[in-house]
């Protein structure tokens, strides 16, 4: 039963990776964490000790599998990967270094949503895949009325806020970061919910 507050679904962003910590793009690369990444893991683990979450959903990326297994095992749930919360599929420009020439390129293709980005997808094929992902997250709620927590990218962050805000950006956490998808009395609505520990080593941050 839905109340005012209910969290419905749990989406978290893995923790840093050498690709974050160079400001590159992700996108069909596969590094593991960095030691930073395994310690903001660590602290989103603790900080999701206070939910009652039935089972986990992840990206079949190894930097979402990681941090998918370290909160496993500090809650003993299981972890369900799969390749359709995979990050956004930039295709060429994975691996890449962010620059203003970078991104106004990568753009072009984003706001063409049914263009392909070269060697990726395209925007509204990536959409395609993720929407029914959140909606059958949700669903589970209904079912059984607990939540589950998806863990995967940023490019899953942003579309999770087009979804509730339609902002894109609206919700957007740090690597390690976590939002909730809840009931705000009317409908669903999503907010960040978790700031991770930062690379100069200061406190992890609920968010209220």
């Amino acid at each position: 039963m839905l109340t005012k507050g209910t969290t419905v679904c749990l989406v978290a962003r893995h923790g840093r990776t050498a690709l974050n910590k160079a400001k590159a793009f992700r996108g069909k690369a596969n590094p593991p964490l960095d030691d930073v990444g395994i310690k903001e893991a660590q602290e989103l683990a603790k900080f999701l000790e206070s939910f009652d979450i039935f089972s986990i959903i992840c990206s079949d990326k190894q930097r979402a599998t990681q941090t998918a297994d370290i909160i496993a095992k500090k809650q003993k749930i299981p972890v369900h990967q799969t390749e359709f919360l995979r990050a956004l599929d930039v295709g060429d420009f994975s691996g890449k270094k962010r620059t203003p020439e970078t991104e106004s390129e990568l753009q072009t293709y984003l706001d063409d949503p049914d263009c392909q980005i070269p060697g990726g997808e395209s925007l509204n094929d990536f959409k395609n895949r993720i929407h029914p992902c959140i909606v059958e997250a949700v669903d589970l709620f209904c079912k059984l009325e607990t939540p589950s927590l998806i863990v995967a990218h940023s490019s899953i962050i942003h579309e999770v806020g087009t979804m509730f805000k339609n902002n894109h950006k609206g919700v957007l956490v740090e690597p390690g970061g976590a939002v909730a998808i809840y009931f705000n009395g009317s409908k669903l609505d999503v907010e960040p919910i978790f700031k991770p520990l930062s690379i100069s080593g200061s406190h992890a941050e609920t968010i209220t």
